[in-house]
C-alpha cells in the first residue's frame, strides 16, 4: 500500500513538470543586440522595454523584440531622449517618479530632463562620482557614490548622509539599495558594515541597523525587493528575508541547494512566488518545499556560471553567464517558469529540457527496494518517451 501511494505521489508530482522550453539567448553585438554580457544593472523601462546597464554603455531591450544600444563612443536619440554618455562604463541606472532616466557612471550622474540630459559631476553634488547605486523612492532619489555614503534628491535640493554622520550612516560603501513597498522603507546594503533601514522618507532621515539574533548583520550586502513585501538580503552562502515590523528570518542556505559547495552570485523572486538563485552550478528554483527547479549549461543557458537575474514586468526572466545574455519566460501567475515553449526572434531559439531536482525513492520498512526501484525505472522510461511526444507533436 506504501508503495503503491509513493509511486503514485511520484507520477502525479512529474505529470506537473513541463518537458520543454525556449530560451531567447542573446550574443552580444553592439549594433543588433546587447551592447556586452558585462550587465551592472536592469529595471523595467516606460514603454514595455527593459533597460540593461553594461560595460559597454545602455541597452534597450524593445517591447517589439528589437535591441539599441549608446554609449560615449556611439552617442544617439534614444527612448528617453537624446543621449551622450559620459562613460563607455555604465554602473547604475533608475528612473524617477516623472520616469526621467538617471544613468550612473564611474566619472558622475546624467539626469533626464526632456529631450536632453543633466550632467552631474561637481562634488558640490556628488562627494564621490562613482556611482555605486540608485534608487527612487516615493518622489525622491537615492544615490550612493563611491566610499561616501548616500546623497539623496528631493525637491530640486541634494543631501549628502556621510559616513560616520550624524544621522547613523554606518558605513562607507553602500553597494545595494531597495524600497519595501509594504512599510514604505528604504532598505540598504553596505560592503562591510552589514545592512541598515530608513523607515521616514519626508523630513530628516535616521538610519537604523538591522539585527539578527540581537546582532548586526555582518557579511550581508546586497538587497532585492520581494513583491509580496519585505526584501530578500544574500551573501554568497546565505539568503534572508527581512521585514521593518517583523525582523529578519532565515531562508536557506548554499548548502540547501546543492550537497557540494554551490556560491550564491545574484536572486530573483517571481510573481508567482518561487525565489530563482543564480549561482556557478547555474539556476535554482526555490519554493515553501525546497528546491523545485535546477537549470544549468546542459539545459541550454550556455554555461553553468550564472552572475545575474532579473525578472521583467513582463514575467521574463533574464539571465546572465559568461558571453551571453538570455531569457526564459515565466508562468503568469504560478511558481514555475514556463517551459511550453515561447516565440522568441529568428535564429535565437534554443530548444530545452529543463526538470526539477527529483530524489530516488526511498524504500519503505519491510518493504522490498528492487520492486520500488523497477517501478521508477519504467515509470521514468515511460516519461521520457512522453516526453518525446510532447517534444515532436510541439515540432521541436
Amino acid at each position: 500500500m506504501r508503495r503503491d501511494l509513493i509511486l503514485s505521489a511520484v507520477l502525479v508530482t512529474l505529470l506537473l513538470i513541463p518537458f520543454s522550453s525556449a530560451l531567447y539567448i542573446d550574443v552580444p553585438d553592439y549594433d543588433a543586440g546587447i551592447a556586452s554580457a558585462g550587465v551592472n544593472n536592469a529595471i523595467n523601462g516606460r514603454y514595455g522595454d527593459v533597460i540593461f546597464a553594461t560595460d559597454s554603455g545602455i541597452s534597450v531591450y524593445a517591447a517589439d523584440g528589437t535591441w539599441s544600444s549608446v554609449n560615449s563612443r556611439h552617442p544617439g536619440e534614444t527612448a528617453y531622449g537624446m543621449l551622450a554618455p559620459l562613460n563607455i562604463m555604465v554602473t547604475a541606472i533608475a528612473l524617477d517618479v516623472r520616469g526621467n532616466l538617471w544613468i550612473g557612471y564611474p566619472n558622475g550622474l546624467q539626469i533626464g530632463e526632456g529631450r536632453g540630459y543633466q550632467a552631474i559631476q561637481d562634488q558640490q553634488f556628488l562627494k564621490n562620482r562613482n556611482i555605486n547605486d540608485i534608487v527612487r523612492w516615493g518622489d525622491g532619489m537615492w544615490v550612493a557614490t563611491g566610499k561616501a555614503g548616500l546623497h539623496r534628491y528631493q525637491d530640486g535640493a541634494w543631501t549628502w548622509y556621510k559616513p560616520l554622520g550624524d544621522e547613523g550612516l554606518a558605513c562607507y560603501r553602500v553597494v545595494s539599495m531597495a524600497v519595501d513597498a509594504a512599510s514604505d522603507a528604504l532598505v540598504i546594503g553596505s560592503e562591510d558594515d552589514g545592512v541598515q533601514v530608513v523607515r521616514n522618507r519626508t523630513g530628516e532621515a535616521r538610519f537604523e541597523r538591522v539585527t539578527y539574533r540581537d546582532e548586526p548583520l555582518a557579511g550581508i550586502s546586497e538587497v532585492r525587493v520581494d513583491p509580496f513585501g519585505g526584501v530578500y538580503l544574500f551573501n554568497k552562502t546565505s539568503v534572508l528575508r527581512y521585514t521593518p515590523d517583523g525582523g529578519v528570518t532565515p531562508v536557506l542556505g548554499a548548502g540547501d541547494l546543492c550537497a557540494f559547495p554551490v556560491t550564491i552570485n545574484d536572486i530573483a523572486p517571481t510573481p508567482g512566488g518561487m525565489l530563482l538563485i543564480a549561482s556557478d552550478n547555474g539556476i535554482y528554483g526555490w519554493n515553501a518545499s525546497g528546491v523545485a527547479l535546477h537549470a544549468t549549461s546542459g539545459d541550454g543557458l550556455r554555461s553553468k556560471m550564472v552572475k545575474r537575474l532579473f525578472v521583467d514586468a513582463a514575467g521574463r526572466c533574464w539571465f546572465v553567464v559568461p558571453g551571453n545574455v538570455g531569457y526564459i519566460p515565466l508562468t503568469t501567475g504560478a511558481a514555475t517558469l514556463d517551459l511550453s515553449g515561447v516565440p522568441t526572434p529568428e535564429g535565437h531559439e534554443v530548444t530545452v529540457e529543463i526538470s526539477a531536482e527529483i530524489p530516488t525513492p526511498p524504500g519503505t520498512p519491510g518493504e522490498p527496494v528492487g520492486v520500488l526501484e523497477g517501478a521508477w525505472t519504467s515509470l521514468m522510461k515511460w516519461l521520457g518517451a512522453v516526453g518525446a511526444r510532447v517534444s515532436g507533436e510541439a515540432g521541436v
